[in-house]
Parts: structure tokens; sequence; C-alpha cells
């Protein structure tokens, strides 16, 4: 596997990502994978971009990753000091699920060439797969030493992504302070990953700096405002602070856009009551507590996001209490919920930035 290959498979902000809430030890964050998978196995796979190894039936030697490990055997048999060749059937076996085999080859990769990173990445990435965390530790810092040596390191995207499995691995281990350090690092190099954000939110989590986590999972939104682990985090905080109009807004996105099977965020907004009692209670605060009203609207349309009265009643007080663009996002909503209301056309064209 060239360099080139190793970098693909190393992208944390591709969708499927290695590890995260499914495999952390962390009490306050969803166990699903959303952007995250359970386990890096799953990334090699899911990276490698082989489209060869899609049939299910994997150890089947009919199958095409049966096909392909018995064609790349044939190679390394014939070229025995390839280290390309084993690490391209390493990686065949590891789609295949032949884990140890794989590490046989990959090992036998390094004793030919000790600094190969496409064999050490496989090598780290498997460990982490099997919760090897002291293994993959060691595979991680060789490697950081490994890259960090090149002219273009400060550039590297794989020397980021590698920071990033380390400071993942670090988590796993409980040395959140090196995993904030190296999570850092990886930021320092590739800004714009959502997956290294994340991970360095729950560092802080365990850390028990909250200020820190959130702004972190606020990152990872302004990526992806409908990513619902960040989501679902971002609501247990502002629970925790008695922001509940904020919580509720997040455990819909987080509802909505969570995997089939996942209930946490529904079982929060459950928690919160009926949206007909809070409209209920907005709608008797409207003209008394206005700010309150708009509190109890903003849960409402949170629980019931198909009540155009709930949307309509926080557009409105939003407007009342000069929070513009809550309104302006309200009033389009209830658009959507009623169409051609011309009291909505009208609100949009008033509010939207082009007309102030």
């Amino acid at each position: 596997m060239s360099d080139e290959h190793v970098q693909e498979i190393a992208r944390p902000d591709q969708e499927a990502s290695p590890f995260g809430a499914a495999d952390l030890p962390v009490d306050r964050t969803l166990k699903i994978a959303i952007w995250v998978v359970a386990g890096a196995l799953a990334l090699v796979i899911a990276y490698l971009g082989w489209t060869y190894f899609s049939n299910a039936n994997l150890k089947n030697t009919q199958s095409p990753a049966g096909r392909a490990v018995a064609n790349l055997a044939k190679i390394v048999e014939q070229s025995p000091g390839s280290v390309n060749a084993r690490v391209k059937l390493a990686e065949a076996l590891i789609a295949n699920d032949q884990l140890d085999e794989a590490v046989a080859q990959l090992k036998a990769g390094l004793q030919i060439d000790k600094e190969n990173a496409s064999a050490l990445v496989d090598l780290g990435l498997i460990a982490m797969q099997r919760r090897e965390w002291k293994t993959a530790e060691s595979y991680w810092t060789e490697l950081v030493g490994l890259l960090g040596k090149a002219e273009m390191a400060a550039k590297d995207q794989r020397l980021a992504d590698v920071y990033y499995y380390l400071g993942t691995t670090y988590v796993e281990m409980e040395r959140y302070e090196d995993a904030v350090a190296n999570l850092k690092k990886s930021i320092s190099i590739k800004r714009d990953s959502s997956p290294v954000h994340y991970m360095l939110s729950v560092a802080y989590a365990r850390l028990d700096l909250p200020e820190m986590q959130k702004q972190e999972l606020e990152i990872v939104v302004a990526f992806d405002p409908k990513t619902a682990q960040a989501n679902y985090d971002l609501g247990l905080l502002a629970l925790a602070s008695g922001d509940k109009a904020q919580a509720a807004e997040c455990f819909r996105i987080a509802a909505d856009n969570a995997p089939e099977g996942v209930t946490q965020p529904q079982d929060e907004l459950d928690k919160l009551g009926t949206a007909s009692e809070h409209l209920a209670a907005a709608t008797r605060l409207k003209v008394s507590e206005p700010k309150s009203a708009l509190t109890e609207a903003r849960i409402a349309a949170a629980l019931d996001p198909a009540s155009a009265d709930a949307v309509k009643l926080v557009a409105e007080l939003a407007e009342n209490t000069d929070d513009k663009s809550r309104a302006l996002n309200a009033w389009q909503r209830y658009l959507e919920l009623v169409p051609n209301d011309q009291t909505a056309t009208d609100a949009i064209k008033r509010l939207s930035p082009d007309e102030q």
C-alpha cells in the first residue's frame, strides 16, 4: 500500500471514523455511531475503497474478498520480499476477518522495512479494534516519530490522523490530558475535522471542563448542524445549566437524526412533558412574561415540530423580544407548515437581512 493509500485509510474527517461514543467509557455520550463507528476494523474496510470486498459472505473463498486473499497470497509467495504485496494481502485478510493472519503479514513486512507507515497504521488500527491500547499507543507514537521528521510534517494529513488515533487511544486509557495534547496537535494540522473536535469534547468532559466541552461540540455542529451525537451532548449540557429550551431543541435534532433503535434523545424529550402543556403555558405568559413564554413555546415546538401553533408563537414572541434571527427561522419553519401564509411571508421579508 502506498503512502497515498495510508492517507486514504486514516481520514477522520470522513463519514465513517474509527472510534467514538460506541466504545468510549463516557457516561454522558450516546452509545451510538454517527460519524463514529464501533471499531477500527470498520474504518479500515470502509476507507480502503475495495469495492470487491462488498460481498457479505467474506469468508467464502468464492466471495470477492476470499478470491482477493487467494490471489494476493500467490503474489506474496512469488515475491516474499515485497512489503507492498504483504500489506495488500494483510488488508484483504482484515476485510475477510482474519486478523491474526493479517498481523502476521504486517509484521513480516516490517521485518523487511521497519519504517513502513502503511503496515504500522494497519497494526495500530487492529490493536484499537482489539482494545489493546498499550500496543496501539506504541504504533501511533512510532508513527509520530516517523512522520514528524518529514520536511512537510506540519502539513502532513497522515500525521494529523495519527495524532487523532493517539489521542483517541489516550481517551480509552483514561489519560485525558495526554489525549487533549495530541488531539490539539491533530487540529493544528487539520482544523476542519469533526471527529477530532468531538473526541476533544469527550476528553474535556472526562476532565470535568464543561465549557471547553461545549466549545468543541459547537464546532462539530457548525460543521454539521444535524450531527446527532454532538447535539445530544449539547442538550445534556444545556439541561445541566437550566436552559430547557435549548436542551429540547438539541434533543429534537438528535432524535430526528439518530440511528434506528437509538432512543436516548427521545427519552430526554419525553421527560420534558407534552407539547400541549408547554404551549398552554406559553399562551398564558405571552403578555405578562414574554421571555418566559418564548421559552415555553420553544419547548413546545421542539416536542411537536409539526405544531404550527407552537412554531408561530415562537416566531411572534421572538420578534417581540427582539430575537430577530430566531424569529426569522421560526417564520420560515411556519411557512413550511402553512404554505402561502401571508403573515409569515410578510414577516420573512421584514426580517430578512437584505431588508434591514
